[in-house]
């Protein structure tokens, strides 16, 4: 490791040690990793003892879930669940790579489509899948209203009425999308029920505990700190990647 690496590096040990962090995720879908990134990402979890989980780029993306396989994640999202059949679909695309072996499963359910489908979903799911995830971004875009913001009132009641209906189906309960010190101050003042609801928080990157998130002081700048130092340390990557092949530039311009 060298450069901004170090500093990412620290700082994800640092919430391992002090924040009890769940896992790091990477992603194929909304922020496109390259599969050089995910190597990066494995590299750094591993050296540190942390979970690495990838989000696939759809239900079906065998291709990526052999990716997965191959650098041994320690769990699979599929984004944009949106019906039984979605979830079927990935469940028949982990069975066609990981056989009978278990690898723990999120079905990310953020769209008002999944939300209308959500008992279907969760029957198919009892059994089969670990965790359920709501995408509080997507999901409140997908209702065009513009009311309808991840941190305002409908979000929070919808929480409340899916978040027991996934106890009930056996399945942890995890939250994400725009999470941030106003999330924080709200669930705790206003919603007190969700803190035994939602198992974790996330962010983009960073899952923690939701009771770390809501009573750890700087959880959340600590979790945002990490993803800052994620970025610059794929630009300070990049960089170096590409500096030689600047440099020939002006080489071409002369023989040209």
């Amino acid at each position: 490791m060298f450069g901004i690496e170090i500093k990412l590096y620290d700082q994800l040990c640092k919430l391992r040690d002090e924040y009890a962090l769940q896992g790091i995720k990477a992603e194929f879908e909304a922020e496109g990793s390259s599969f050089r990134d995910l190597m990066r990402l494995r590299r750094l979890t591993s050296k540190a003892g942390i979970k690495l989980f990838l989000k696939i780029g759809g239900v079906e993306a065998v291709r990526d879930i052999k990716d997965a396989a191959e650098i041994d994640v320690d769990g699979i999202i599929a984004p944009m669940v949106e019906s039984k059949f979605g979830a079927k679909k990935f469940a028949d695309s982990i069975k066609k790579v990981y056989g009978e072996c278990k690898i723990h499963t999120t079905l990310n359910l953020e769209t008002k489509n999944a939300m209308e489908q959500l008992d279907e979903i969760l029957e198919f799911a009892i059994g089969k899948f670990d965790n359920i995830t709501i995408g509080r971004s997507d999901l409140t875009a997908s209702y065009f209203n513009e009311d309808i913001k991840p941190d305002s009132e409908f979000t929070f009641k919808l929480l409340q009425a899916i978040g027991q209906k996934i106890q009930n189906a056996n399945l942890t309960f995890t939250v994400g999308g725009s999470v941030s010190g106003k999330t924080i101050e709200i669930i705790n003042s206003k919603y007190p029920n969700l803190k035994n609801m939602i198992y974790k928080l996330e962010t983009r990157k960073v899952i923690l505990p939701t009771k770390i998130f809501l009573e750890t002081d700087n959880a959340i700048k600590e979790a945002l700190k990490f993803e800052e130092l994620y970025i610059l340390s794929k630009k300070e990557f990049s960089d170096l990647q590409i500096g030689s092949e600047i440099a020939r530039l002006t080489e071409l311009k002369r023989r040209m």
